[in-house]
C-alpha cells in the first residue's frame, strides 16, 4: 500500500491539471454544441463537432498545461492523442452501453466518462507524452 500512496503522491498535480483541463474541454465541447444547436444544427452532428473542437483544444492544453510543456507538439503525438480520445470515448460508450440499464443514467454516465478518462490519462501519461527521464549517471554534474 505505501507504495500505491507514493505513486498517486508522484501523480496527484498531473492528475488535477488533467481533471481541470478535461473540465474546461467539457464546458467547450458542450458551449460549441449547444451553440450549434441554436443554429439549426442537428444535435448529434453538433456534440461531434463539440467533441471535435474539444479535443484539439484538450491536445493543446495537455501539451503545455497538463505534462508541463517539455512534450513537444508533433504531428505524430498529435495523431496518437486523438487516436487516444476516439478510443476513450468507445470506452466511455461501451461502459454506459453496458451499465446504463442496471444503474440508471446518471450513475452509467460518471462511470463511463470515469473509466474514459482514466484510459486516456494512462495512455496520454504512459505513451503519448512520456519524458524520457535521464538517469542519474548521465546526467551532467557541474564541477
Amino acid at each position: 500500500m505505501p507504495g500505491n500512496v507514493d505513486l498517486f503522491r508522484v501523480h496527484r498535480g498531473r492528475i488535477l491539471r488533467f481533471a481541470l483541463v478535461g473540465g474546461f474541454c467539457f464546458v467547450v465541447q458542450y458551449a460549441v454544441m449547444i451553440g450549434l444547436r441554436r443554429i439549426g444544427i442537428d444535435l448529434s452532428v453538433a456534440n461531434a463537432v463539440g467533441f471535435a473542437v474539444s479535443a484539439q483544444l484538450n491536445f493543446v492544453l495537455s501539451s503545455v498545461f497538463t505534462w508541463g510543456g517539455g512534450a513537444r507538439l508533433s504531428w505524430l503525438r498529435w495523431a496518437s492523442y486523438n487516436s487516444t480520445a476516439l478510443l476513450g470515448l468507445a470506452v466511455n460508450t461501451v461502459v454506459f452501453s453496458t451499465v446504463h440499464s442496471a444503474v440508471g443514467v446518471p450513475l452509467a454516465a460518471v462511470l463511463g466518462v470515469g473509466s474514459g478518462a482514466v484510459f486516456t490519462y494512462l495512455v496520454c501519461n504512459f505513451l503519448i507524452f512520456k519524458v524520457r527521464r535521464v538517469p542519474v549517471a548521465e546526467a551532467e554534474i557541474p564541477a
